[in-house]
């Protein structure tokens, strides 16, 4: 394995990580207030620009740390999405008992998901970071 290799698997670890962690916290967040307060889409619609720059700001800053040039940039963001996945199907799927149905309905931007724009803003961060510090 190249070193090249072993930073983008260990850089898309540690991103899927502390995204996990972060949509967490403001998981419970979004369920403990903002929806009880504002109500179930509006909660939802909240918390998103919160959780994304979020992510994104982690992405930007694990980037410029780490001084990823913008291919590893790319292949760090699109692996930290794909192992955020991985880890959010084992998590809805096999800890939480959540329908495979119900989980797929939180990637249907037609009925209002917002997910899917997330995890594609999520991996494009650490390259626009990359992009900017050439």
């Amino acid at each position: 394995m190249t070193d090249s290799t072993r930073t983008v698997l260990a850089a898309a670890a540690l991103y899927s990580v502390v995204a996990f962690a972060i949509g967490f916290v403001f998981g419970a967040l979004r369920q403990l207030v903002l929806i009880p307060w504002l109500g179930e889409r509006a909660g939802h619609w909240a918390e998103f620009p919160l959780v994304t720059a979020s992510i994104m700001a982690f992405g930007i800053w694990l980037s410029r740390r780490r001084g990823l040039g913008e291919t590893t940039a790319l292949l760090t963001g699109f692996g930290g999405v794909i192992a955020l996945l991985a880890i959010e199907s084992v998590f809805a799927l096999g800890l939480m008992g959540m329908s495979v149905e119900a989980f797929l309905s939180n990637f249907n931007i037609i009925e209002g998901a917002l997910f899917p724009y997330g995890l594609v803003l999520m991996g494009l961060a650490p390259w626009v970071a990359a992009r900017l510090s050439r």
